[in-house]
């Protein structure tokens, strides 16, 4: 699949610009519609149907910006739990008294900010607001109420609750169980 490289990178932050962007080499197109070949012999598969020419550079650029590597150079936040090792299939935690999350640590939320932070400089604002709002959907999937919002001044999810992680069996996982704090760091 052949990118419109030049619009592309006139959307991406200067930092970007000469990175290399052939994440959709696989993808081919079919009219509006991004096809992948099918595996080993089978049915060709439908990626995304495109409603006009804008729609599709719209959606090659949001590949692009899961794609790009993070550069920035922001630190990344303290979680007040962070996993340490899992053993026996449980897993234990290092406590921190100082943070700036209170939920246990979520591997997806410093890649979902990096994509909305990329994003942002090329999506029109509407469609930049749907991706915003999908995020947030997916940070707050094993919440009862809303845990997570997005902050569009700064750029970061924030924490809008205490409520507390589920599992699939609506069983909180929010809290360490007892005994699975190995440390306390300040």
């Amino acid at each position: 699949m052949r990118l419109d490289e030049e619009w592309i990178r006139a959307r991406l932050p200067k930092a970007y610009r000469n990175d290399p962007i052939d994440c959709l080499a696989y993808d081919y197109l079919d009219g509006l519609t991004v096809m992948q070949e099918g595996e080993r012999g089978g049915d060709d598969v439908v990626v995304y149907r495109a409603t006009d020419e804008d729609d599709l550079r719209y959606w090659e650029l949001e590949q692009v910006c899961r794609f790009l590597e993070d550069k920035s150079r922001r630190a990344p936040k303290t979680w007040r739990y962070e996993r340490s090792y899992a053993k026996d299939n449980q897993w234990y935690y290092v406590e921190h008294r100082n943070y700036d999350y209170n939920a246990i640590e979520d591997p997806r939320l410093r890649g979902f900010e990096h994509f909305l932070l990329l994003a942002r400089y090329g999506l029109p604002r509407e469609r930049w607001e749907q991706r915003v709002e999908e995020y947030v959907g997916l940070m707050n999937y094993w919440y009862d109420e809303p845990h997570w919002d997005y902050d569009r001044r700064l750029l970061r999810f924030v924490e809008i609750s205490d409520s507390k992680e589920k599992d699939d069996r609506n069983d909180p996982v929010g809290e360490p169980r007892p005994g699975s704090v190995i440390r306390v760091e300040d």
